[in-house]
Order: structure tokens, then C-alpha cells, then sequence
């Protein structure tokens, strides 16, 4: 039951800015492509949740999703405002309660956003499974594997055991799928935590690893 409760609170919460927009926004010209960029943002965000898409930072993106939602609505109604003129009458029912929670999840939001990826994105975190390449024709997985560390500046990664090509070199296989930058940016602009790629091998196979890093604070 808590939950469900929750999961009530979240949709809510999330749909606030697509509401405040089509119960203020006037019958301009920019009306109805806010909504639908604002509804295809909700529906990534959803696709997300419901695990139908897998990006390599889901928390930056949940971070992300409300504060840009809300930014998209202000630029909207400056944009309405220069369009159609200044309103005249003040809001009033539903359209006035969506209003002020609208302005209240904006006051609660910008001062929270920063806290909350300062927490999410300081310690490792397991990589997403989309950081894990698909291997090229001719390479088998015959194992996989994940783990952290401990301590301060702990790392988490996720292994493919694998098995090249039968008549190339363990060696070879390897320096073939090696990727050419070796760290990058595990986010777009909130997660800045290293994710890297280790390519090593033992006798008959190759080791695969895909690591993430915390952030030193």
C-alpha cells in the first residue's frame, strides 16, 4: 500500500508542470508543441521507471526531469506573455491551485536539485547495463560478473568473461574491442563520476570491465 501511495505521489508530482501549462497556456501558436515536448519528456522519464529504456545515469535523469519540465513552462508563459499580452484576470479554481503547487515544487526543487545529485553522484554506483557493449561477431560471453569495493573512493563494476575468435590470439581479440577513450563522463551534466574500461586478459580469456567511480566532494 505504501507503494502504491508513493508511486501516486511520484506520478503527480511529475505531471504538475504539463498541468499548469494546459490550464494557463492561451490558444497561441506555442500551446501545443510545450505540451508535446513536454509530454515526450514525461513519457521518457516513464519508459525509464517502467524499465523499458536503460541510460547510463537514471538518477541524473530523475533529477533532471522536474527542474527542466518546470523550465520549459516558465519559457512558455514569457513566451505566451509576449504573444498574446499581459492576462487580465487573475486565476481562479483549479487553475489557481495548479498555479500555486506549481511554484511551490519550483521553490523545492532549486535548492534540492544540487543537495540531491551531491549525495547520488558522490559514491560508486553499480555501472548501468547499457555501459556493457554487445560483443562483435565471433566473441562469446561465458560469464558475467559485478561487485563494489569498500572504503573511500570505492569503485563498482560489471565483467564480461569472454572468448574470441578461435583462430585469433587471446591477445589480438582483446586489442580489438578495446575502446579507444578509456574514461568518460558517466552523465550529461549532473553525474560526473568516471566510467571506465578495462580491457585485460588471462590465459584463455578476455576480461572485459566497465567501472564506476564516486566523486570526491
Amino acid at each position: 500500500m505504501r507503494i502504491v501511495l508513493w508511486a501516486v505521489v511520484g506520478m503527480l508530482f511529475a505531471l504538475l508542470p504539463l498541468t499548469h501549462w494546459l490550464l494557463r497556456a492561451r490558444p497561441t501558436p506555442l500551446r501545443a508543441p510545450v505540451a508535446a515536448a513536454l509530454l515526450l519528456w514525461l513519457a521518457l522519464a516513464l519508459a525509464v521507471a517502467f524499465d523499458l529504456l536503460h541510460p547510463r545515469s537514471e538518477a541524473e535523469l530523475y533529477l533532471l526531469y522536474t527542474p527542466l519540465a518546470e523550465a520549459a513552462v516558465l519559457i512558455g508563459m514569457w513566451l505566451d506573455r509576449r504573444i498574446a499580452g499581459p492576462r487580465t484576470e487573475r486565476p481562479i479554481g483549479w487553475s489557481r491551485a495548479a498555479g500555486i503547487a506549481f511554484y511551490g515544487q519550483l521553490a523545492l526543487v532549486l535548492p534540492a536539485t544540487p543537495l540531491l545529485a551531491l549525495v547520488a553522484f558522490h559514491e560508486a554506483g553499480l555501472p548501468s547495463q547499457k555501459a556493457m557493449p554487445e560483443p562483435p561477431p565471433g566473441y562469446t560471453v561465458l560469464e558475467t560478473g559485478n561487485g563494489c569495493g569498500n572504503g573511500h573512493g570505492a569503485t563498482c563494476w560489471r565483467t564480461l568473461y569472454l572468448a574470441g575468435p578461435p583462430d585469433i590470439p587471446t591477445a589480438t581479440a582483446a586489442d580489438r574491442i578495446r575502446p579507444r577513450q578509456r574514461c568518460e563522463t558517466n552523465g550529461w551534466l549532473l553525474d560526473r563520476r568516471n566510467l571506465c574500461t578495462e580491457v585485460t586478459t588471462d590465459d584463455t580469456r578476455i576480461i572485459y570491465r566497465v567501472l564506476l567511480n564516486g566523486t570526491d566532494l
